[in-house]
């Protein structure tokens, strides 16, 4: 719903939206399934440009009879379709021919798959688009993740039927903006089974069952969050620079045939990361023996075997040549099996471990262990009992059920100004309008008067004014909803921190109370606040995010759904008001609202719902926990990055995690801070142990917990001592590094490393 004053155009507005939208430039709606809303949202975003004056029409749009959709299309210019005899039967088409006279700055195509009746210009609809674009117009359309050519046949297998409309990727790969139109899992069974896509999903449709749409979402996630990652590394729409959000992973071999155990290590670890594989070998200039050659080849078809990229380097500095490798293709995480070089030798010689860490920042060391580990177990969630309202923070809705807890929805955005608050409030209106007792408990609107005209008909329960300090702060009134006792209430921003006197510290502890009483809570939340995110995001943006909360409140949400948005269309949002007041824009886009930060954050949310709230959910209740990390830490500036680390590690490897303090803190304000690391890990869902250790035990006690925990990855922070300083004290991670030679070690790149 929007005022009147709001649907003037404003000039400057109006002719960056006509720039846009008149150089023949596709943006694409991509969904998972039929029913999660492209054709709605698609509508939607055409009436607000049709109102902004862009010269607008509609090719194609299939509303399947459904009212919403046809309503959407009033006050909206229609192209007739083109009507094709084909064996006695007329069938309604796109009249390209006809779009082509008219020639409108942007059309809309729904159902960019279809495949045209015989006798049309293009045997395919997305030909028809192709035409378009060349033409110079701009083409707004549709489509689900099955019918991408790439994705189509594994799609099928899932489906139980062959794929036969299919897209080309390089569509894809060239649209202008592509959007994710997300829908949970349940959401889209509820909307199937009451009838409302009838017309399209027959009765006993592969897509009426969950682990269906769970894997189809998570195709459509990751397709996208592809995108989005190829747009940053290429600096397409002014995006400067790797922002680091997806996983990297370089594997250096040998021509010493055990090396091929880091091809598997580093082909395990890339598929639970959902990371990309490269696998080096650095020529010296020394002539290869014919069995060393052989084993070369063996590499090379392993790691093409793995879906990697085998390179051939040439540079008499081994660990030079891995380093400027690194930072050409963005590695986060270097493989590399343990030295066989003696101490004294690395002291003198060095070592390609060493110098690693001494050159590189922000890029982890992982040293392979003599036996084949078990680090990569199956990809389980691990969640440990948090240190709040446990009996709704137990994963999955049967558990919810049986501690009488309410159902927790949660939208999830990659920035402000996305749009989370407006799709939980579009639909409280949905379910007021089918009998659901609704209130509002929170809704920050920040001045947005088309967010504040949603809340209209809306039942508000009033904030708690609290005094502090002597100024006056409104905070949700827990105890007056529970009084009120509604079906369902909505909590915007989840992440917020309550002013001191209000009882609970944060807002998603008011909600715990919610749940706990029965009642369902619908609550938005953008990415950069989940806990374990903390230190990736401060590294990926420069931003450091105060208000945090633990991971375990989004695992343990019943659905989480995603909203996203173009990178573009949510700074141009920014430059018209709509997210902050004008007068804080040209900060803000100086800022956090750095094109470069949006799609990193972006592509951290996509890939965030497509690693926790799909296949990993679904696979919890079917298997126990693959091993455990152990994370060593001292009392440096990078304890919480390495915790965070951890945490994210045993998340994606489906392991336990546990955090070991080794040493001493007799003084009050080291024991103050090795109790808020012990706080940061239970809240993260890990166990928290102190060993007392004089400096010369460490690397002993560390050797002896490893073992009894069962470790399969081990987790440390690099050392900052110099060679001379090892030469006189020692280095503990070399030490720790000999003592355990069948555990994986891997070493953190420090964060504040220069």
């Amino acid at each position: 719903m929007f005022r009147p004053n709001e649907d003037r155009p404003d000039p400057q507005s109006l002719l960056h939206e006509l720039m846009q939208l008149s150089g023949g430039r596709l943006k694409l709606y991509l969904g998972y399934t039929p029913g999660v809303g492209k054709t709605t949202r698609m509508l939607q975003e055409a009436r607000r440009l049709r109102r902004r004056g862009v010269d607008l029409v509609v090719g194609w749009v299939e509303t399947h009879d459904r009212p919403d959709t046809e309503a959407l299309l009033a006050d909206l210019e229609v192209m007739a379709p083109r009507q094709v005899a084909y064996q006695g039967v007329i069938i309604p088409e796109l009249d390209l021919e006809a779009i082509l006279q008219r020639r409108p700055a942007t059309v809309l195509i729904d159902e960019l798959a279809h495949t045209n009746a015989p006798g049309s210009r293009h045997r395919k609809r997305y030909e028809d688009v192709e035409v378009l674009l060349d033409a110079g117009v701009s083409v707004m359309s549709a489509m689900n993740i099955q019918h991408l050519e790439s994705v189509a046949e594994a799609a099928g297998r899932l489906i139980g039927a062959v794929v036969h409309e299919t897209v080309p990727d390089r569509l894809l790969r060239s649209a202008e903006e592509v959007q994710l139109v997300d829908a949970s899992p349940e959401a889209v069974l509820e909307r199937l089974q009451r009838g409302d896509a009838a017309r399209y999903i027959p009765p006993g449709s592969p897509f009426l069952r969950r682990s269906t749409l769970v894997y189809l979402r998570e195709l459509a996630l990751r397709a996208v969050a592809e995108v989005v990652d190829a747009d940053i590394l290429s600096g397409k729409n002014g995006v400067a620079g790797p922002a680091g959000v997806r996983e990297r992973v370089l594997a250096a071999v040998s021509t010493n045939p055990a090396s091929a155990r880091l091809i598997r290590r580093g082909a395990r670890i890339a598929e639970r990361l959902d990371a990309e594989l490269f696998v080096a070998y650095v020529e010296t200039g020394r002539p290869l023996a014919p069995p060393e050659a052989h084993t070369l080849q063996e590499h090379r078809a392993a790691t093409e075997a793995a879906a990697g990229e085998f390179v051939q380097l040439q540079n008499r500095d081994v660990a030079g040549a891995l380093i400027d490798f690194a930072l050409q293709k963005n590695i986060t995480q270097v493989i590399v099996g343990e030295s066989l070089r003696s101490p004294a030798e690395e002291l003198v010689r060095g070592s390609v471990i060493n110098t690693l860490l001494r050159t590189t920042s922000n890029i982890d060391v992982l040293i392979v262990g003599e036996a084949e580990s078990s680090m990569v177990g199956p990809l389980t969630p691990v969640v440990a009992q948090p240190p709040f309202a446990a009996g709704c923070l137990l994963v999955g809705a049967d558990s919810h059920r049986a501690h009488g807890c309410g159902r927790h929805k949660i939208y999830l955005g990659a920035a402000p100004g996305v749009g989370k608050t407006f799709a939980m409030l579009q639909e409280a209106h949905q379910l007021q309008a089918g009998g659901i007792d609704v209130v509002c408990g929170v809704i920050e609107t920040h001045g947005r008067a088309e967010t504040a005209a949603l809340i209209e008909n809306l039942e508000v329960v009033p904030k708690r004014a609290i005094g502090y300090q002597g100024r006056t702060f409104f905070e949700l009134d827990v105890e007056a909803v529970l009084r009120r006792r509604p079906a369902v209430v909505l909590v915007d921003e989840l992440a917020h921190t309550n002013i001191a006197a209000a009882g609970n510290t944060k807002r998603f502890q008011d909600v715990e109370m919610l749940l706990a009483a029965g009642i369902d809570v619908v609550s938005t939340l953008n990415i950069q606040h989940l806990e374990s995110l903390n230190t990736l995001v401060e590294r990926t943006t420069g931003v450091k995010v105060r208000e945090t909360l633990p991971d375990l409140v989004v695992e343990a949400a019943d659905e989480v759904v995603l909203v996203d948005l173009p990178t573009g269309e949510l700074t141009q949002r920014l430059r018209e008001g709509k997210i902050y007041a004008q007068s804080k824009v040209e900060q803000a886009l100086a800022n956090f609202f750095r094109p470069e930060n949006l799609s990193a954050l972006r592509e951290l949310a996509l890939r965030e719902v497509a690693d926790d709230c799909t296949t990993r959910k679904l696979e919890a209740a079917a298997n126990g926990p693959g091993g455990c990390v152990l994370v060593c830490i001292n009392l440096r500036p990078n304890a919480e990055q390495l915790i965070r680390r951890g945490v994210r590690l045993a998340s994606r490897l489906g392991a336990s995690l546990v955090v070991a303090h080794i040493g001493t803190h007799d003084d009050g304000p080291t024991a103050r801070a090795v109790e808020r690391l012990g706080e940061l890990t239970r809240q993260l869902g890990g166990e928290f142990i102190e060993r007392p250790a004089a400096a010369n035990q460490v690397p002993e006690q560390i050797d002896a917990l490893a073992h009894q925990q069962g470790a399969t990855l081990l987790v440390m922070g690099e050392s900052r001592r110099s060679r001379w300083e090892k030469l006189l004290h020692g280095c503990v991670i070399e030490q720790v590094v000999r003592r355990v030679r069948n555990l994986d070690v891997l070493i953190v790149g420090d964060l504040e490393h220069d």
